[in-house]
């Protein structure tokens, strides 16, 4: 099964799991989107200003459903950084399928990026607004609602976002905030990231443990520009064709995950003598016990200036 990932901090993980029985996802509505401009992302800019006039009436039509995002991906450090506090937060994983079936009904699409704005809406404005043809202005509100809900510029790419949104009033007003209650049953882990600290682990392991969730922790690694994961057991997963998996090659010494059948990561293969060898054959190292590196240093820095 296909699986998302949404990403919180650390003081939420309470409200997130309040029971045994389902998980809480705040929803926010297109009016209050990070990106202020995406209402208007599909439109071309030179349209005559009585199309602008039509469309911006429409557009003030556009009914604000309850929305909440994920992401195809749990390794995207601008989302650790951005949604779960500077990655000492955590994510959740689901079951996307479960999610489609039990909230059948209510779009959960992939959202688009794109440089430019897409010519059919333009197209369908012009159309829509020459004839004024009932027909015509309700093509131009569904196409808008697409536009609206499921596009983004280019810029917030990393993101590689999937939007759930509530046209069948499925969310609740708890504390002020409309919440979707999704089921446990689509929910399959939650990750920890890397910097957070001791007491949010042992509250997040309690959490997985109650409810019967696996539990993951972000581990940057040496080897790999991408980090993996491990579980309570030290066992190591790596995310591969869209899927956490278990690791195939792991090194003997830190258990990073390997990309090949190897005892030891690069890392972990540098001995002692290695770093011995590199300190003797380090040549600042050896004009600083000469008492030359000062004087390199600057006679150095004279020459970069000019």
């Amino acid at each position: 099964m296909s699986k998302i990932y949404k990403y919180f901090s650390a003081d939420v993980i309470k409200k997130v799991f309040p029971d045994d029985d389902f998980c809480n996802l705040k929803c926010s509505f297109p009016k209050d989107y990070n990106d202020p401009y995406e209402l208007f992302l599909g439109l071309k800019r030179d349209l005559k200003p009585e199309y602008l006039a039509f469309y911006n009436e429409i557009v003030h039509e556009l009914p604000q459903f309850p929305t909440t995002c994920f992401s195809k991906s749990p390794i995207s450090s601008p989302m650790w950084a951005h949604y779960a506090n500077n990655h000492s937060g955590f994510a959740i994983e689901f079951e996307l399928e479960k999610l489609q079936q039990y909230f059948d009904g209510c779009p959960i699409w992939d959202v688009s990026y794109r440089k430019e704005p897409h010519p059919n809406l333009s197209d369908i404005l012009v159309k829509a607004a020459g004839t004024l043809k009932p027909r015509h202005v309700q093509d131009l509100r569904k196409y808008t609602f697409v536009e609206a809900y499921f596009s983004k510029y280019e810029e917030w790419s990393y993101e590689n976002e999937i939007r759930f949104v509530d046209t069948l009033n499925m969310t609740k007003k708890i504390e002020g905030n409309d919440i979707l209650r999704v089921p446990l049953e689509c929910v399959t882990k939650i990750l920890v990231g890397p910097r957070a600290n001791e007491d949010f682990i042992v509250s997040s392991l309690r959490v997985a443990e109650r409810i019967k969730l696996d539990w993951l922790k972000q581990i940057v690694g040496k080897s790999n520009p991408k980090p993996y994961f491990i579980d309570f057991e030290k066992r190591s997963f790596h995310f591969n064709n869209n899927q956490l998996r278990l690791a195939e090659h792991l090194c003997q010494s830190c258990s990073e995950p390997l990309l090949i059948e190897d005892k030891l990561c690069p890392w972990c293969k540098v001995t002692d003598w290695h770093e011995e060898d590199a300190a003797r054959n380090n040549p600042f190292r050896l004009l600083e016990s000469a008492g030359l590196l000062e004087e390199y240093l600057k006679g150095y820095n004279e020459i970069k200036k000019n």
